[in-house]
């Protein structure tokens, strides 16, 4: 089995029915985020999980057609018994035993008999397994007639040779006595095992005697009576009772619409035995009066008449038919759809498309009684709290009759898609909503991936929007910028956003909690994902951040996104919410730009294509940053401030040099380095050591004076520097070591090179020795070894020569000052000076 197969069982087994997230996903399988990611998508492509949602994304296994799907109600009413009865079935070695609850005529015993063939069909028992029933009304004060039957019932399964398992189904335990339910539950939950399953069912009011011996049957499923559930699921009960009755007299059965509610609605039903009592009641009544018994017709004759006709084919499809005739929910929701795309596809108000939805509603208010609207009222209301009011600063009405309004909203979606089978103008609806409110769109996507709502399979789940969205949209399209926080932890970046958009009062801020080992791809992802999902039309990205270089940042964000991007680094909340409110306020690009450059000395920003917006020099010694410091004060308190100084570490230049052409350093005049690089972007690069030499005197001078440098400021400038390289430049370096002895050990060193090969230095050159090789010994007594490693076996013999000597050499200094001279700070000072040992 390959590890994309071994994952994919893991995510079998641990959540069989579940969406997860990436990280979830992760942490079951033992594996980094990034790779597990990558396994997901290959999942996905093979058809395997199903992908949902955007931030986070969600995974789910992609089943099979479930024994439970045959239920009316599974995507409705049943779906929450149907997830706790699936645990129960899978549950490690012979599941749990289950407890049904619910009125007479709930429909108890079909729920029994789907749990049955599902644990058939996830293979949990063989195909040979049976299902017995055990009726306590029989043996009510017999528990020893009882006893007898149960014993009978499992010698009579462990004797049948072709029979593997059993789930024995006892039902109407309230029939009992306290004392006998107490023998009952005791004695069957000894036999729970592989071979014996038990399935128990009683009326609601058994738990009020039944709790003390309830702790053996682990999981309580409870039904709601008929008239307690949602009117499509009613008439779904009447039109599959009166399809039985067109199957058994083979015979086409007409129905108005209005009968067909008035079977979902009547007041003297209560249970969906009694629903089916009335069908057949009525339909005999028609038989009788029907002359010809070549068709039957309920209620009054009428062009707009269902016909159920007999032994259809695909009884599920044909049933939801009749559901979405009586309630005459596809003309009713193409007329609507079309009037919602064309007022979004004019750019009316949402107050326009909310009123459409809500002429609707007013129309069909009986799909749900009082009960239902106030459970999806609490459910969504709490959500949107949690999801959107806390992270985005979004509020929302308070009045019971807004929420109402939602979850009839989310009521009438769920019919739609338990019912409707053309989705294409739905799909047209999301398309639209999604341009004309972008960032709308993308909170009310939030809020359904929380509310586990499957978009990519209901586009009528995005219906509610008009009702919820219809106070807030406006203010939240009018920010104009996609803002991001980025920043490592569980919570730091998601605390930050909370503040900001709470102060703010909006949607300014999208926030990531990053894990500390994530990479800068991964970060671009993120961001790619999230701005994919946004308006193409807004005037810029903001990126604040604490992770990574802020270059490598910039350049990876712009490569997903050609719109204007700043990117500040070591964000703040401070930094944030001053940032969140002239965003607010709506200031322009340049403006924030601008701001974010003061926000203080550890914070650096970007906002530009290319190294740097102002004319700059480069200044990247190889001795370290510290040096390069030291020069850019020189320069800054020398010059004007119209040139910007730029220190970069020695490998980052050669990176840069490397990766990049002559825009990138478009405004750059002279790059600084303490040796020779070679490159042909066409900017000077000089050696600050040539600074010694006439010619690159004169060519500094030149340079400086093409902008617009005084003379007096480029001359002082040029002997500041020439005081500063010189031997009392390295005392003044040195801030631990005693500057006379170490110089000495410095020269002694150089000394030697000249020896072996033969070779005598220029002055120039000594001083650069002398300067790098006094602070490198400095740096390693102060500084932890650098990770960086030469492999000496792939060097040419010039260069294994020169190691070799290299390490007689050090030899003294490295006893002398108690460190170890590392073959990196060898190849850099074999950088230094190879055009002379190699002559």
């Amino acid at each position: 089995m390959n590890a994309i197969d071994r994952i994919y069982g893991q995510l079998l087994e641990q959540f069989p029915t579940e969406r997860i997230t990436t990280t979830q996903a992760a942490e079951a399988v033992g594996l980094t985020r990034g790779v597990t990611s990558n396994y997901l998508s290959k999942l996905h492509k093979t058809g395997k999980l199903i992908k949902t949602g955007s931030r986070p994304v969600y995974w789910q296994i992609k089943r099979e057609h479930s024994a439970f799907d045959d239920l009316i109600g599974s995507n409705g009413s049943l779906s929450t018994n149907i997830q706790l009865a699936i645990e129960a079935i899978v549950y490690p070695r012979h599941g749990l035993p289950i407890f049904i609850t619910g009125p007479s005529g709930s429909g108890k015993l079909p729920f029994a008999q789907a749990i049955y063939h599902e644990s058939i069909r996830r293979n949990v028992l063989s195909t040979n397994a049976v299902f017995k029933l055990i009726d306590c009304a029989n043996y009510k004060d017999q528990v020893g007639t009882l006893k007898k039957k149960l014993q009978s019932v499992n010698t009579t399964t462990a004797s049948d040779i072709a029979t593997e398992a059993v789930y024995i189904y006892v039902k109407n335990i309230q029939m009992l006595s306290t004392s006998d339910q107490h023998y009952l539950f005791t004695h069957t939950s000894q036999q729970q095992s592989e071979s014996f399953r038990y399935i128990y069912s009683g009326t609601d009011d058994i738990f009020e005697t039944a709790r003390v011996w309830f702790k053996s049957a682990a999981v309580q499923l409870k039904l709601n009576s008929f008239s307690s559930l949602p009117l499509n699921e009613r008439v779904e009960f009447a039109a599959f009772y009166l399809q039985q009755q067109s199957d058994q007299l083979n015979t086409d059965i007409q129905i108005t619409p209005s009968e067909l509610i008035n079977l979902a609605n009547f007041e003297h039903i209560n249970n969906i035995t009694a629903l089916n009592n009335r069908v057949q009641l009525l339909c005999a009544d028609a038989y009788a009066k029907a002359p010809d018994h070549t068709h039957l017709l309920l209620g009054s004759s009428s062009d707009a008449a269902i016909l159920v006709t007999p032994h259809q084919q695909n009884l599920r499809i044909g049933i939801k038919s009749l559901v979405t005739s009586a309630l005459q929910l596809g003309p009713t929701t193409d007329s609507m759809l079309k009037k919602l795309n064309d007022s979004l596809t004019n750019g009316e108000s949402i107050t326009e498309q909310q009123f459409i939805l809500s002429k609707v509603l007013n129309q069909i208010d009986t799909i749900s009684n009082d009960k239902i609207l106030f459970s999806v009222a609490q459910t969504v209301q709490k959500t949107i709290t949690k999801c959107i009011s806390h992270n985005y600063g979004i509020k929302f009405p308070r009045d019971e009759t807004f929420w109402e309004n939602v979850a009839l909203g989310f009521v009438f979606a769920g019919i739609c898609r338990d019912n409707l089978t053309d989705t294409q103008s739905a799909r047209q609806m999301q398309k639209a909503i999604k341009h004309r409110y972008p960032r709308s769109y993308y909170l009310f996507t939030q809020l359904l991936n929380n509310l586990n709502e499957q978009q990519e399979q209901n586009p009528y789940c995005y219906l509610p929007f008009f009702m919820i969205m219809t106070n807030c949209a406006s203010s939240i399209e009018s920010v104009k910028y996609n803002a991001i926080l980025l920043s490592h932890g569980e919570n730091t970046a998601s605390s930050i956003q909370q503040v900001a958009n709470s102060l703010c009062g909006n949607y300014v801020f999208e926030a990531f909690d990053m894990p500390i080992d994530v990479t800068i791809d991964q970060i671009s992802s993120h961001v790619s994902e999230y701005l994919s999902n946004q308006s193409p039309s807004a005037k810029g990205n903001i990126v604040l951040f604490d992770m990574g270089s802020l270059r490598q940042m910039f350049r990876e964000i712009k490569s997903v996104s050609d719109q204007e991007l700043l990117v500040v680094n070591n964000v703040t909340t401070a930094m944030a919410l001053d940032i969140g409110l002239r965003i607010q306020r709506n200031d322009e690009f340049q403006s924030i730009a601008e701001a974010s450059e003061h926000y203080g000395e550890t914070t650096e920003t970007q906002y530009f294509e290319g190294l740097s917006n102002k004319k700059n020099i480069i200044v990247s010694c190889m001795s370290g940053v510290g040096l390069s410091e030291e020069i850019k004060k020189l320069i800054n308190t020398t010059l004007s401030s119209d040139i910007e100084v730029i220190t970069v570490d020695y490998k980052e230049l050669n990176t840069l040099l490397t990766n990049h052409d002559q825009k990138f350093f478009s405004n750059t005049q002279l790059i600084m380095t303490t040796t020779d690089v070679a490159s042909d972007i066409g900017i000077e690069i000089m050696n600050v050591y040539n600074i010694f030499d006439k010619s690159a005197a004169l060519k500094i001078q030149t340079i400086l004076r093409n902008c617009g440098e005084s003379t007096h400021s480029i001359n002082e400038l040029v002997d500041r520097l020439v005081r500063f390289l010189s031997i009392e430049g390295i005392r003044g370096r040195l801030q631990i070591l005693n500057p006379d002895i170490v110089i000495q050990e410095s020269q002694r060193i150089v000394d030697h090179y000249e020896d072996f090969y033969s070779v005598k230095f220029s002055s120039r050159i000594k001083l650069n020795l002398y300067m790098h090789l006094s602070l490198m010994i400095e740096r390693m007594m102060t500084s932890r070894p650098s990770n960086n490693s030469i492999s000496r076996a792939t060097l040419t013999k010039q260069e294994q020569e020169f190691f070799a000597i290299s390490s007689g050499i050090f030899q003294p200094i490295e006893q002398k000052f108690n460190i170890q001279v590392q073959d990196y700070e060898i190849a850099l000072l074999y950088e230094l000076i190879k055009d002379f040992v190699l002559k």
